[in-house]
């Protein structure tokens, strides 16, 4: 998969958490573990981009 593959389904499945937030019907605890994955998957896409561009790698 190339970098915009990756990062179009990481974002698909982030939406996803997102419209399941819409629910009234979820206890307190579901919203509270969605949440988390949502704030997992925003840091997934940053390390994402942050290996195609490069900036993730140490200077020696």
């Amino acid at each position: 998969m190339d970098y915009q593959e990756v990062k179009s389904k990481l974002e698909a499945l982030q939406m996803a958490l997102v419209m399941k937030m819409q629910n009234p019907d979820l206890s307190l605890e579901e919203k509270e573990d969605i949440l988390k994955s949502i704030a997992n998957y925003e840091y997934i896409i940053e390390l994402t981009c942050m290996n195609h561009f490069e900036r993730g790698k140490l200077i020696q």
